[in-house]
C-alpha cells in the first residue's frame, strides 16, 4: 500500500487540477424566432473561444462561426464548400466617447491616403450606445443572470458611404458571465453587403464615433429580445423583432479542434463566397411585406393572454434633457406585467390599429437639477454609487380607454428623484405608471 500511495496522491492532484477546466466548457442549445419562423443553434464554449452552429433560416444554411477571442478574430466556415473566411475584430478606426466620464479633448483623426496618394473620401457614422442594468437578478441553470437593457442608434452623415439611413437596435435580455470567455462588444454595425454588380468604392472610407453612456455590462445571453427599427423613428419605415431563448445548458468536455480551422479547408478573402447565391435583401423584403399584409388582414391583434389587456405607450413629452424613446421603452418593459401587455406606439391611431385597450400619455413639465449633497453622501457610503445628481420633476400621466375615449385615471408626478437625468425621469414615470395600471388590473 505504501508503495502505491505516492502515485495515488499524484493522480488525485492531477484530477483535481483538471476538474475546474472541464467546468469552463459548455454546450448550449438556443432557439431564435423571427416573424413566426424559428431556428435552433448549438453553441460550444471553451475558455476564450466560442463555436456557433446555426440552423437553417428561410431554407438556407448559415456558416459556422468560431470566435477566437484570444486572437481577436472570428472564423466563418462553410463545411459544404470547405471554405473559411477570417474576420478580424475592429477593422476600422473607432473613436469612443464615454458621456458619463469627464469630457476629454478628442483626438484629431488622421487622414488616410489611397494607393494613388489622394485623400480618401467618406463621412462619419455616429453610434449612440446606452446600457442600463435594471438591478434584477435571478438564477438560471445554476448561474446568476442579470437583466439589462441596451439601445444602439446608428446615424450617418450625408457624405457617408457605408450607410445612408439611420436605424436603432434595442435589446432586453438576461445575461450571465461565463468564466474565461470574454469578447469585446461591437458597437458598430457589420459592413453592409453591396449588390454584386456594384463596384466597391475604394476611395471611400467612413469614420466611426461611438458615444456611450450608462452603467452595466452584457455577457452571454440566455434570453434576449432584439428590436431593429430602420428609418427615422418619427416616420418609422420598418420594424423587425427577434426573440432568443435557451433550450438546454450543460457542461461537458469539448474537443479543442472544434475551435480551430478544419484541416484541408481553403481560405477565401471574400465573405460572400460562403453564402449560397440568393438575393438576401429581396427575400427579407418579401418577408417584411408578408408580415405587414398579415397584420392588416387579421381581424384583431392577438394578446399574450386570453383575458389580457393591451396598453399603448406614447413617447413621453419632455424637454431635450431626456431621451423620449428610451423612456418610452423603459415604460414598456416596466408595465408589461401580469395580464398587461405594453407596446410602444407613436399615435392614438396606431394604438387603435394595434387593438390596444388603453393609451398612456405622459408629460414631464419640469425637470430641474437639485442639490447633489444627498446623492454624494450616498455615493460615499456605497449605498447608491450612481446617485450623484438629484432632480425635482413635475408632470402628469393619463390613461385613456380607447373604446369610448374616456379617462381611466390620472396621476400627478411631483418629487425628487436621484441619478442621471434620464434615470431620474424614468423612475418618476415608472412610479406614476405602476399606480395607474393598478386601476385597470
Amino acid at each position: 500500500m505504501k508503495k502505491y500511495l505516492p502515485g495515488f496522491i499524484a493522480l488525485l492532484i492531477i484530477c483535481c487540477s483538471v476538474s475546474p477546466t472541464h467546468s469552463q466548457e459548455y454546450k448550449i442549445r438556443q432557439s431564435t424566432g423571427m416573424m413566426g419562423m424559428k431556428t435552433e443553434s448549438t453553441i460550444y464554449v471553451k475558455g476564450m473561444r466560442k463555436r456557433t452552429e446555426p440552423g437553417t433560416m428561410m431554407g438556407m444554411s448559415q456558416p459556422i462561426t468560431i470566435e477566437q477571442c484570444d486572437l481577436q478574430r472570428t472564423i466563418k466556415i462553410n463545411d459544404k464548400k470547405k471554405l473559411y473566411y477570417i474576420d478580424s475584430f475592429y477593422k476600422q478606426p473607432e473613436e469612443i466617447i464615454d458621456e458619463d466620464e469627464p469630457v476629454k479633448k478628442a483626438a484629431v483623426p488622421v487622414k488616410e491616403k489611397t494607393v494613388l496618394g489622394e485623400t480618401k473620401k467618406g463621412g462619419v457614422i455616429t453610434i449612440y450606445y446606452s446600457i442600463r442594468d435594471t438591478g434584477e437578478r435571478k438564477k438560471m441553470y445554476g448561474l446568476t443572470a442579470r437583466h439589462v437593457w441596451t439601445t444602439q442608434k446608428m446615424k450617418a452623415s450625408p457624405d457617408a458611404c457605408m450607410m445612408k439611413d439611420s436605424f436603432m437596435i434595442k435589446t432586453d435580455g438576461w445575461y450571465i458571465d461565463l468564466p474565461k470567455f470574454n469578447c469585446p462588444v461591437r458597437y458598430r454595425p457589420q459592413q453592409v453587403q453591396r449588390d454584386p454588380k456594384e463596384k466597391p468604392k475604394l476611395d471611400c472610407k467612413d469614420r466611426f464615433v461611438t458615444r456611450r453612456k450608462g452603467k452595466g455590462k452584457l455577457g452571454f445571453p440566455l434570453i434576449e429580445t432584439t428590436t431593429i427599427i430602420m428609418g427615422d423613428q418619427a416616420a418609422q419605415t420598418t420594424e423587425m423583432k427577434t426573440d432568443l431563448e435557451t433550450l438546454d445548458f450543460s457542461m461537458e468536455k469539448l474537443d479543442s479542434m472544434l475551435f480551430e480551422i478544419p484541416p484541408g479547408y481553403t481560405e477565401t478573402k471574400n465573405e460572400e463566397d460562403l453564402q449560397d447565391k440568393f438575393d438576401m435583401s429581396g427575400m427579407l423584403g418579401d418577408v417584411m411585406n408578408k408580415a405587414k399584409r398579415d397584420m392588416k388582414t387579421k381581424p384583431a391583434a392577438e394578446k399574450q393572454t386570453a383575458n389580457g389587456i393591451r396598453l399603448g405607450i406614447l413617447p413621453p413629452k419632455a424637454d431635450e434633457q431626456v431621451q423620449a424613446a428610451d423612456l418610452q421603452q423603459q415604460l414598456v418593459n416596466t408595465l408589461t406585467t401580469g395580464n398587461i401587455e405594453a407596446i410602444a406606439v407613436s399615435s392614438e391611431e396606431e394604438a387603435r390599429t394595434m387593438k390596444c385597450d388603453y393609451l398612456l400619455n405622459s408629460e414631464l413639465s419640469k425637470i430641474k437639477s437639485g442639490s447633489k449633497v444627498g446623492g454624494l453622501l450616498k455615493a460615499i457610503k456605497n449605498t447608491d454609487p450612481n446617485a450623484l445628481s438629484s432632480f425635482s420633476i413635475e408632470g402628469s400621466m393619463e390613461l385613456t380607454k380607447l373604446s369610448d375615449g374616456t379617462s381611466a385615471g390620472k396621476q400627478k408626478i411631483d418629487g425628487k428623484y436621484e441619478g442621471k437625468v434620464n434615470d431620474a425621469a424614468g423612475k418618476a414615470l415608472e412610479g406614476g405608471g405602476m399606480k395607474l395600471i393598478d386601476k385597470i388590473q
